[in-house]
């Protein structure tokens, strides 16, 4: 396999696992929080943690790579049943969307049809980012293929999440990753063609592909920790619009990832899906060993990115 598509599935595998990882210390905080903590900036504060651990982010999207190593397809079945093996071994950080949804008696037999009573429930209200955050390894799964990639992200999605705004952010990412594996590397075009493609989803995700083209601020990461704000930690579309501002305007993978665990909110969500953009962007080169190094656990990263790596050569 071309050296380059390797080193890029491993950064999008460590990416979103170290923006998972490098985000917990701060999530939920608001940006002032943040501020009033960290004047000088997360940076060094980080790097002088011990180690890091990554959370229900990352283990669900390695829940989805190893039923994809398994099966050698996208099982939908298989992929619940991971997740519910997961959910009930460990469960670490698991959001409400997912726990509700996967302790549903019917959820091993008929997860879609589950995910979607429980959004009807909501009526119609819940976006959660429970499905955009762990949707990397479908950017990464027979990445040649757009048409495949797309249909893959939405059937993963609607395991747990039926909204379409989350259809919507879940293909944007990973047709995104798909995208810079082939090696599109005009990523104003890139981001303006997926937002085009997705724009049908529903008529908000327009607003934050818009947003984030502004400016990371724009998003509002943090909107709900501040006094009188509506509580929308959480959504979709802004940890979607974190990824998408990180992946046009940051200047490295270490300079987007703390740029958006900066701005608060969900902060280890919205850093795991700009850790795995960047990651498909600059690189497992781009990311530095001293974040690698204070890892957890970095072995099982390892195998699974061999792994993926091993079958993705039968692709081209």
């Amino acid at each position: 396999m071309d050296e380059t598509i390797a080193n890029r599935i491993r950064g999008i595998i460590f990416g979103q696992a170290l923006g998972d990882a490098l985000g917990e210390g701060v999530e939920s905080l608001s940006k002032p929080t943040i501020q009033e903590y960290y004047p000088k900036g997360l940076g060094e504060p980080l790097q002088d943690m011990p180690w890091l651990r990554w959370t229900d982010d990352t283990a669900q999207m390695l829940c989805i790579l190893d039923s994809l190593l398994e099966k050698k397809q996208v099982d939908i079945l298989n992929i619940a049943a991971h997740f519910h093996d997961w959910a009930v071994t460990d469960g670490r950080g698991i959001g409400n969307t997912v726990f509700s949804v996967v302790h549903d008696p019917d959820f091993l037999e008929k997860p879609h049809a589950v995910a979607q009573r429980f959004w009807e429930k909501s009526w119609r209200h819940a976006a959660a980012n429970g499905g955009v955050m762990r949707t990397s390894a479908l950017g990464i799964w027979e990445y040649p293929f757009p048409a495949k990639v797309k249909y893959n992200a939405e059937e993963v999605c609607k395991i747990t999440h039926a909204d379409p705004r989350c259809l919507g952010s879940c293909v944007a990412v990973s047709l995104a990753i798909s995208s810079l594996l082939r090696g599109v590397s005009d990523i104003p075009a890139l981001i303006k063609g997926i937002a085009a493609e997705v724009a049908a989803y529903d008529p908000y995700i327009e607003e934050y592909f818009d947003r984030a083209a502004i400016s990371l601020s724009a998003l509002d990461l943090d909107e709900g920790t501040n006094p009188g704000e509506v509580h929308r930690i959480g959504y979709t579309l802004k940890a979607m619009g974190a990824g998408f501002w990180a992946l046009q305007y940051a200047e490295s993978w270490e300079d987007g990832v703390l740029k958006v665990i900066e701005e608060g909110g969900d902060a280890d969500t919205n850093a795991a899906v700009a850790g795995a953009l960047l990651g498909a962007r600059f690189g497992y080169d781009g990311i530095s060993q001293t974040w690698v190094e204070k890892l957890r656990n970095v072995g099982e990263l390892e195998r699974r990115a061999q792994e993926v790596i091993a079958v993705a050569q039968h692709w081209s």
